[in-house]
């Protein structure tokens, strides 16, 4: 499947996971069950990865940070890597440019000011994650210089392609965000 392919089949269930999430709170633990399969073809038997569910309790414990992490889940099936993430912001953080990664973004709470294309100024990338590895996928910045502004509120859909600037402000929140980043 293509990045386009999966871009549509990835928005077309967005609003399914988002609904009825913004208005009810919960704090259980995250919990998927996997459950793979394969597909017959006539020439050979193809594996096919298990599909994860998130019920709700454990998304709105992710957006509410009560978990580690705002991945809910994390592939790698080769070419096709993505990441579904429950991202939220009650304040302004630095602005980046990721240069692998294409950021898929469903509102589903607040609203806020997204800022795309421009300049980083004032590079405040880290050196290394917490754990030492380095870090080298995205570049950060306090703000971005130029670039187009426009709101963003619950219901939107946006596609920021890798290497674009992006910085999300004026922030009327909480602000919750589905995040599904692809290669």
């Amino acid at each position: 499947m293509n990045t386009t392919a999966r871009v549509v089949a990835i928005l077309a269930v967005l609003p399914l996971l988002g609904a009825g999430v913004a208005g009810a709170s919960a704090a259980e633990p995250a919990a998927s069950t996997p459950a793979s399969t394969s597909v017959s073809t006539s020439v050979s038997m193809i594996a096919v990865p298990p599909v994860r569910y998130f019920a709700r309790p454990d998304v709105e414990a992710t957006f509410n940070h009560q978990r580690k992490s705002e991945s809910l889940f994390d592939s790698n099936y080769g070419s096709e890597s993505f990441r579904v993430k429950a991202s939220s912001r009650t304040k302004v953080l630095d602005a980046e440019i990721h240069l692998e990664w294409t950021d898929v973004i469903y509102v589903t709470k607040g609203s806020a000011t997204l800022v795309t294309g421009g300049r980083l100024s004032n590079d405040t990338t880290p050196k290394t994650f917490p754990d030492g590895t380095p870090f080298t996928e995205t570049k950060m910045g306090s703000s971005i210089i130029g670039g187009e502004s426009r709101r963003v509120s619950v219901g939107d859909v946006v596609v920021i392609p890798a290497g674009t600037p992006h910085w999300f402000k004026d922030i009327d929140g909480p602000f919750w965000f589905f995040n599904v980043k692809t290669r």
